[in-house]
């Protein structure tokens, strides 16, 4: 009321001063007004000089404000309820591994691999392929393959190239494998009822959620017409180990190397983590036998030959990973943390991407409070490349110094050659199988991509970690 009141005054205050003064110039010039100057000098004048007075009255209390504000900041900042805050910072997200299959060219499953961790078997000359000065090139592929048991040499409406019939080949028991273990995750449908009601027989049918996603990723060179040819080929495997259509979706994404799966895993990390969706099948199918890659990669000198001996190894490969929402009766089931990747600087010199690479492995244990000792395996992507080697070597050793590197790590590309969008979900598999049998946690590094370097654990639930009596996400 008091406002009112006093804005009240001061328009009254202004009226007054300028018809007096108006009013005083008027009588002392002798002049004689017209009706539109009684009108601008009574009426409009007296109105603008309020407007404009009140304008800056209230930017100069909008100023005070964002002064008084700023002051008061740095004092808000060190409450105890902005520390509280500060203290609060979300711990990474985890989500619950049921399942994880592969098949790689050499032809080991997940458990012969890590028994074999030591003396793991070496690609060997293939005879098909051959370098400028025609040598064999080593290879790592899978013997007595059927590559027409999915895909055919021509399609009908289009053709086919032996990576992608290759690939689709490995792929298919590894699908089948989830699909039937994703089954058996999902709850059971309640069976639909008939009653009959007014002498009428009806059937009450139930709303059914699509809880299940089920992705497919494929190297960016692979045609249009054969990415959607395998999203038909997936929902009908799908349909056919089980699943109803209504409650599970397919896509197929491309992704031309390792850290665009990577960053798929850590969206659906915090995807699934929050229980949306439930569960989700990512699966990863990939194939360097062929002529036409392996021409390719002679003509930018990316292979392994008598005259570049820091190329790559051709392999193949497919794996899949079946991740759910963590909970209670999911205790006994092993889960991968959210990966963590950090940026490396293309300038940054060896010294410094070694550097980044030890730490990025010792801030993931401590911030998910895991003890160095219980990471007892520790899974990589270093090539043959020997400064990726010791790369990845110091960085294990950096996590857990009692780590017996001969034993204790695998370099899965060492064996199995270049897996494109595989590999990341091969050693998701592999940690688990370790995970699994035993009882301890294994420790996932990229190393090898020259942008970034990832780190990411599997583990089970254990004592020392207060999320694992609620197994919440984060």
């Amino acid at each position: 009321m008091s406002g009112i009141l006093g804005k009240a005054f001061s328009v009254i205050a202004v009226f007054a001063v300028t018809w007096g003064s108006v009013i005083f110039y008027w009588r002392n010039s002798g002049t004689v007004p017209t009706g539109m100057e009684m009108l601008a000098y009574l009426g409009l004048l007296p109105v603008g000089v309020s407007s404009a007075g009140f304008m800056l009255r209230n930017a100069g209390r909008s100023l005070l404000d964002k002064a008084v504000a700023a002051a008061d900041a740095p004092a808000a900042a060190d409450t105890p309820a902005a520390a509280t805050a500060a203290d609060a910072a979300p711990r990474p997200s985890s989500v619950a591994v049921l399942a994880a299959d592969m098949r790689l060219g050499l032809d080991m499953d997940a458990d012969a691999l890590l028994a074999a961790v030591g003396a793991l078997p070496r690609p060997g000359l293939d005879g098909r392929f051959h370098d400028r000065d025609g040598l064999p090139l080593l290879m790592c592929a899978s013997a007595d393959l059927d590559d027409a048991r999915v895909l055919k040499a021509q399609m009908g409406a289009f053709d086919t190239r032996a990576a992608e019939r290759r690939a689709m080949a490995l792929l298919e028991p590894v699908a089948d494998s989830l699909l039937a273990q994703a089954l058996l995750a999902l709850p059971e449908l309640e069976v639909a009822e008939e009653r009959v009601v007014a002498g009428l027989r009806r059937r009450d049918e139930q709303v059914v959620e699509t809880v299940l996603a089920v992705e497919l990723l494929v190297p960016a060179d692979w045609s249009v017409s054969v990415r959607s040819f395998c999203a038909e080929w997936l929902q009908g495997r799908a349909e056919a180990n089980g699943l109803d259509a209504r409650r599970f979706t397919v896509d197929v994404g491309i992704a031309a190397d390792a850290g665009e799966v990577w960053s798929r895993v850590q969206r659906i990390a915090d995807a699934v983590g929050q229980g949306t969706p439930q569960w989700y099948l990512l699966l990863s199918c990939s194939s360097a036998i062929d002529p036409g890659v392996v021409a390719a990669w002679l003509e930018e000198n990316r292979i392994l030959h008598r005259q570049n001996k820091e190329g790559m190894i051709p392999g193949e490969g497919a794996a899949g990973v079946l991740f759910a929402t963590p909970s209670p009766a999911l205790v006994e089931v092993p889960r991968l943390w959210r990966p963590q990747r950090v940026e490396v600087a293309p300038q940054a010199g060896a010294a410094e991407r070694r550097r980044q690479s030890e730490a990025l492995g010792r801030t993931l244990l401590t911030g998910l409070a895991v003890p160095p000792e219980q990471v007892q395996m520790v899974l990589h992507d270093a090539d043959q490349r020997s400064e990726l080697a010791v790369d990845a070597s110091a960085a294990a050793t950096a996590v857990n110094p009692d780590l017996d590197i001969g034993r204790q790590a695998l370099a899965l590309p060492v064996c199995a050659g270049e897996l494109g969008p595989v590999l990341p979900l091969a050693l998701v598999t592999l940690a688990h199988a370790h995970a699994v049998a035993a009882q301890s946690a294994a420790l996932i590094l990229g190393v090898s991509a020259p942008s970034q370097r990832v780190a990411a654990l599997v583990d089970f639930p254990s004592s020392h970690d207060p999320s694992a009596d609620s197994l919440s996400p984060a």
